[in-house]
């Protein structure tokens, strides 16, 4: 067992923090963690009500759950677009195959769906002229997405028998509003939200300098690799794009921020050790978020390490509601 995971299960335990409303004695182990006075542990205490007070740990438990302090600042928060994007083959990871000559089609192996790889037989035909019987293999590694061919049909060398496509990458084309044009440049940073809130990241790659007549939009493509399955061709997404920045006066980091029965809260050291207080977000870009109220410049909150106090007032069944900012 590593020592992340130790944590982790020493964490869900409750072995790892002391609550400011039980008696604590001095560390004598050394092992950073004060222990509870085993004959009040109990004593008058309900068990169906959720606990008070703040979570405390000392300097080397802060350090081992990687906790980060810092003092609120003001900062810039990138304020984005959202335009409409669909997923696409990536037509440079795609081939067709077509007769070498004009042919019959004598044996199938290959239907759509298939995985292949570069070089496996997809049909053998034969030669109309000369009668010789040679097969069509697979150009590429990926899968088999088109089929236009039977046993014993004749086919020209125009016809496309198959097309095989690598799907490990496709295309995600963008619609550029043309009051954008000037704001969306190549190898800004794209994040994809498809139907279901599952997300995709990728970098513009090329901007089309021509407007579609029939959308009045112009398009902005990026690679996506490994889409998952959200993000196979065919489908319609979003497409958040940062166009532009925003002074702000408390910017904090995303991970700061967590969610505890409703209500968005930031965890801040206190007289009782950490306690929650409840903010009001404004701009997120995602990595950054404005705070409008509940935390101020020059105030400290937990940046880093946040979700594993989240984790223990959950499992521990503290009073999220008591402490600072309430």
């Amino acid at each position: 067992m590593n020592k992340a995971t130790i944590l982790l299960a020493l964490l869900v335990s409750g072995a790892l923090f002391t609550h400011a409303q039980t008696p604590v004695l001095h560390d004598h182990d050394g092992d950073g963690i004060a222990d509870h006075d085993s004959h009040d542990d109990h004593a008058g205490h309900d068990h169906d009500e959720p606990e008070e007070g703040g979570i405390e740990l000392d300097a080397e438990m802060m350090r081992k759950l990687g906790i980060q302090i810092q003092e609120a600042e003001p900062g810039t928060v990138a304020r984005s677009s959202v335009f409409p994007a669909e997923i696409k083959l990536n037509r440079d990871a795609t081939a067709a195959v077509s007769p070498r000559y004009p042919s019959i089609v004598r044996q199938v192996f290959a239907e759509i769906g298939d995985s292949v790889k570069k070089g496996d037989v997809l049909a053998t035909l034969e030669n109309r002229e000369t009668m010789a019987v040679y097969r069509t293999v697979a150009p590429l590694e990926g899968v088999i997405i088109s089929k236009n061919l039977a046993v014993g049909e004749t086919a020209g060398e125009d016809r496309v028998l198959f097309e095989v496509a690598d799907l490990s990458t496709v295309w995600a084309d963008i619609s550029i509003f043309p009051q954008y044009q000037h704001l969306v440049r190549k190898g800004m940073r794209v994040r994809f939200i498809a139907h279901d809130g599952h997300t995709a990241a990728g970098h513009i790659k090329y901007i089309s300098p021509i407007i579609s007549h029939e959308t009045r939009t112009f398009t902005a493509r990026c690679v996506l690799e490994q889409p998952g399955e959200d993000f196979t061709p065919g489908a319609f997404v979003r497409a958040a794009i940062n166009v532009e920045t925003v002074d702000a006066a408390v910017v904090i980091p995303r991970e700061a921020i967590q969610t505890l029965e409703g209500e968005t809260v930031v965890f801040v050291p206190g007289e009782h050790g950490f306690e929650t207080a409840e903010v009001t977000v404004g701009l997120d870009d995602g990595y950054n978020v404005e705070i409008t109220s509940g935390l101020g410049q020059g105030d400290e909150f937990v940046a880093a390490g946040a979700f594993v106090l989240k984790a223990h007032m959950l499992t521990s069944g503290m009073d999220p509601h008591a402490g600072h900012g309430h």
